[in-house]
């Protein structure tokens, strides 16, 4: 039998990750197809999931399109962080006749050589990729031609269809029309169990004055200050790009809400949080904060946007892959008005520029700032660094 793997969140499951999953079906000439939902991404804050068993329940509706995929929810079960390599080992063991076959998407496969044991993955499987984006099959050919010494790698010329769950996400929580990016019964779902609703959060969300007066309740007027000129750093840097400017605001102005609370109580948070977080966070004071105040935002203010949740969140380490508010909060705190740091007006100046430059700038700048004090880098820091140094790259070429 020629078995193949389909990881990710499915969140929501839309008409993207069908056609990848039914090309792969008939381009790779399989038997079956199992989808697999995590539980736990590396690199992912549990406070963006649907429960599991919703999203579980989506991929069964969804699937049920083609006879020859299945939903398997050996993931959401595990105890453990969902790296695929403990996936392949779990087919292997269930299937051990079977071919086994992994399906990735192609923004997957130009990062497959950081994946946590990806040698070990490519001597287990063949590597299936399908295009998710128009235009990016030769640079797909080329990193398949480099990953080809550690196994096989097919790579589908057939045409993507261009769906993000997060936009599906965006949709939703804006009451914007999202029903013809997702099969009708998932659609109906999604009604029914009332997910990723903002719940009618836009008066919290974009009302800050009363938080204003809890922040001058909880922080010194320095760090009050500083919230202050972040906010409205943010506010003028959406504009610029794009993005909603009061909802970038709100996000900016609660960004160091824990800040200055005490190590055991920004510690206790965390841990209570439930979120992913890496050991050098976890050995890093000046960097729980940002965690803290993610999930005090969410538990008191009830905030369940999340983008705003990931701004506050990840604006101090930063990540691959931030969406475009993360990328303005994570910028707007270190350019902010008050900042008077060499180059600050060098940053200013990229910010308004070139904002994915301006982004791999920060990057290099805070690790820079962390290696001179002898201190240890986050694994999403770095990640970040290389997304960020890739993307230029690509867009040079």
């Amino acid at each position: 039998m020629r078995t193949g793997i389909y990881g990710g969140s499915f969140n929501p499951v839309h008409n993207g990750h069908i056609h990848l999953a039914e090309t792969a079906v008939k381009e790779f000439v399989l038997d079956r197809l199992y989808l697999v939902p995590s539980k736990k991404s590396p690199h992912r804050s549990v406070a963006e999931y649907a429960p599991d068993a919703d999203r579980l329940e989506m991929l069964r509706l969804a699937a049920q399109v083609n006879d020859k995929l299945f939903v398997s929810d050996y993931e959401i079960k595990s105890d453990r962080v969902s790296y695929t390599i403990y996936t392949v080992e779990h087919f292997r063991r269930e299937f051990p006749e079977d071919e086994l076959f992994l399906l990735v998407g192609s923004d997957m496969l130009l990062s497959f050589d950081t994946w946590h044991r990806f040698e070990e993955i490519l001597r287990n499987v063949t590597l299936c990729v399908v295009s998710r984006e128009r235009g990016d099959l030769p640079a797909l050919k080329k990193k398949a031609e480099e990953l080809g010494k550690y196994g096989k790698i097919l790579v589908s010329e057939a045409p993507p269809t261009e769906v993000s769950s997060t936009d599906v996400r965006k949709k939703i929580a804006k009451n914007e029309d999202f029903t013809c990016y997702l099969n009708e019964n998932v659609v109906q779902y999604i009604r029914s169990r009332g997910l990723y609703s903002v719940r009618g959060e836009d008066v919290l969300q974009y009302n800050p004055e009363d938080k204003k007066k809890i922040l001058k309740s909880r922080l010194t007027v320095k760090r009050y200050t500083h919230s202050l000129n972040v906010a409205d750093e943010c506010m003028k840097l959406a504009e610029k790009y794009g993005e909603d400017p009061e909802k970038a605001y709100f996000a900016g102005l609660l960004h160091d809400i824990c800040k200055e609370l005490p190590d055991e109580e920004q510690r206790a948070l965390v841990l209570e949080s439930g979120y992913t977080v890496c050991r050098e966070e976890m050995e890093t004071r000046s960097l729980l904060h940002g965690i803290a105040g993610a999930y005090y935002i969410k538990k008191e203010f009830g905030i369940e946007d999340i983008d705003i949740l990931n701004s506050v969140r990840f604006h101090t380490v930063g990540r691959a892959g931030m969406s475009r508010l993360e990328e303005i909060v994570y910028i707007g705190d270190l350019i902010s008005a008050e900042r008077d740091y060499k180059d600050v007006d060098k940053m200013r100046k990229l910010a308004y520029t070139d904002l994915n430059s301006a982004m791999l700038e920060a990057f290099a700048f805070s690790m820079k700032s962390v290696i001179k004090k002898g201190g240890v880098i986050p694994i999403c820091t770095v990640e970040g660094y290389n997304f960020y140094t890739r993307l230029l790259k690509e867009e040079k070429k």
